[in-house]
């Protein structure tokens, strides 16, 4: 049986966040369904930024990967 791979984004949107408890919750989502933690973006940043560059990366990953 293939296990499947799974990418995690975290954000946060302002400097005194620390995205640790998204990740968490994430990545034991990710245990439970029995899925390979492939790789995890996080962007720390305003929430007005309109760019996000883990969030670019993670869909430019997808994009190279199909």
């Amino acid at each position: 049986m293939k296990v499947l791979k799974a990418a995690i984004y975290t954000r946060v949107s302002s400097a005194d966040q620390h995205p640790e408890m998204q990740r968490s919750e994430l990545v034991e989502y990710v245990k439970r369904r029995g899925w390979s933690l492939y790789k995890e973006y996080s962007d720390k940043m305003s929430g007005e930024i309109e760019r996000r560059p883990a969030l670019d990366a993670l869909f430019e990953d997808i994009t190279r990967s199909y």
